[in-house]
């Protein structure tokens, strides 16, 4: 392992990505808080949370929020970051370090002092601590691995670690789904999800992120899995049209033991990763499967309802996660009917509103796999299926409409701290813009370097991570970590 202080080092050889049928694997990293994260959260959604277990010591010298997992503490892409200096120098915010990486789309998680970065390097996928602020590698933890994609891209893990307290979890492609001490990386349990509710493998296999909730039953994992009836198998690998779900859709596990809680619902899994939402004042689990959108309650399981939004086209995906404000959500896709708004009240789901019929992507939200942010009653994201048709776009609430677009960044990924949008282009720019629905305004962008090579190789899928202070971005092969406060 060689992390980089103000030098540059060889990157590792890694597969080259194939683009084929406007695929692209989705990254969602799966997303946990610490303690003091999980009992914000429990007190929002007005359930005692059940912790055990001390934490490990915060080796963090700074104060401010941690990134535990996927879209960050509350799950919306959103930093409490304040204030965010917005003046950066010619040569772009400093670099604090940056580290070779092997195959793999996930961003890391940041929590304690600690980054968690999961990636594969030959025959075995990787597990590392390090040290958040100089990159010092803690431990590491790897496990066989001979996941091979059917549409060519790499077989590293889609999903970033989630760091659950003094846990740290991992759901790699092949659906194992692993729990580890986040002081050593010691093994606590390990489910084979696939072996167990007999999977069939999806496009690019497993990449959703786990969702871990405090409830009445103590604090579950919850997971799609999306098992079939075992003995079942389809004519051929990609014709997953024919394959059908049993009971296994979402199952829930103890995160202390591993032992299953409760499974629900039939559908099989997506790309889309669940999300936990307070509506009509109490918890419910949001998850946008395969085909249909569920509305679970998360302490008995119990599907509430349930409504089908996914192109009809075979070779296509639920990637980007649901938005939730009150008791609407946002779901959008890009290979057939857009964006569509949906009304949660009363425990049943109804279509507010949907996109016309044949809109491009610089006239409606149509999200690949990099969910958007929402901002003073605005949405921003990336919208468009392949690189050279994507847009940067700003698009209203509640009516849908578009109020300005930007294009050349491809299929980018953005997180928002202090009224800014932070935007990684899947060429490896660097942006930061202000989130504002009147117009496109770009206030800095670099393409960050070390002695003049530069440090981020596209595909840069992976959505950026802030941390008290700190940015952490992933292109091909390499993770970096830049300083937003200096």
């Amino acid at each position: 392992m060689r992390v980089t202080h103000g030098a540059t080092t060889d990157m590792p050889s890694m597969c080259t990505s194939r683009r084929r049928s406007g695929l692209a694997p989705h990254r969602a990293s799966p997303r946990r808080l610490t303690r003091r994260h999980l009992l914000a959260a429990a007190a929002a959604l007005g359930a005692a949370p059940r912790l055990h277990a001390a934490p490990p010591t915060d080796l963090s010298t700074r104060a401010g929020e941690d990134w535990p997992g996927f879209l960050g503490p509350t799950g919306n892409g959103r930093s409490s970051l304040a204030p965010l200096p917005t003046r950066w120098p010619e040569s772009g915010p400093r670099v604090a370090w940056h580290l070779e990486l092997g195959e793999g789309y996930g961003p890391p998680a940041v929590a304690l002092g600690r980054t968690l970065v999961f990636d594969r390097f030959g025959p075995q996928t990787r597990l590392r601590a390090l040290e958040a602020e100089t990159g010092r590698l803690l431990w590491q933890q790897t496990a066989a691995a001979d996941y091979t994609d059917m549409f060519g891209y790499d077989g590293g893990p889609r999903a970033a670690p989630v760091i659950a307290d003094d846990a740290v979890l991992t759901y790699d492609p092949e659906g194992r789904l692993v729990c580890r001490a986040l002081a050593d990386g010691r093994l606590r349990w390990e489910v084979d999800t696939a072996a167990r509710y007999h999977v069939i493998p999806n496009f690019f296999g497993v990449g959703v992120a786990p969702l871990v909730i405090d409830g009445a039953a103590g604090v579950l994992v919850v997971v799609p899995v999306g098992g079939s009836p075992p003995g079942t198998r389809p004519a051929a690998p990609d014709r997953l049209d024919t394959v059908r779900g049993l009971d296994s859709g979402l199952v829930a596990f103890d995160l202390a033991t591993g032992a299953e809680r409760w499974r629900a619902s039939a559908e099989l899994a997506s790309y889309s990763s669940p999300t936990v939402a307070r509506i009509g004042g109490r918890p419910r689990i949001v998850a946008w499967m395969r085909d249909r959108l569920l509305l679970v309650d998360p302490d008995q399981g119990a599907v509430l309802d349930s409504l089908r939004f996914r192109a009809d086209e075979l070779f296509s995906v639920n990637a980007a996660n649901p938005v939730v404000v009150g008791s609407e959500i946002l779901l959008s896709e890009t290979y057939g009917p857009g964006s569509a708004l949906v009304d949660a009240a009363g425990d049943r789901l109804r279509i507010v509103r949907t996109d016309p019929p044949g809109s491009r992507p610089a006239r409606s939200l149509r999200s690949h796999w990099g969910t958007p942010v929402i901002h003073e009653g605005h949405l921003f994201g990336s919208s468009g299926r392949h690189a050279g048709d994507a847009q940067l776009l700003c698009v209203d609430w509640a009516t849908g409409q578009a109020t300005w677009h930007e294009p050349g960044l491809g299929r980018a990924s953005l997180a928002l701290a202090d009224g800014h949008l932070i935007v990684l282009g899947e060429y490896g720019d660097l942006i930061l813009a202000r989130a504002t629905p009147e117009r496109y305004e770009e206030v800095a962008r670099t393409r960050l370097r070390d002695r003049g090579s530069e440090l981020l190789v596209p595909p840069c899928w992976a959505a950026p991570v802030i941390a008290r202070g700190l940015l952490f971005v992933r292109g091909r092969g390499r993770i970096v970590c830049v300083d937003l406060t200096a």
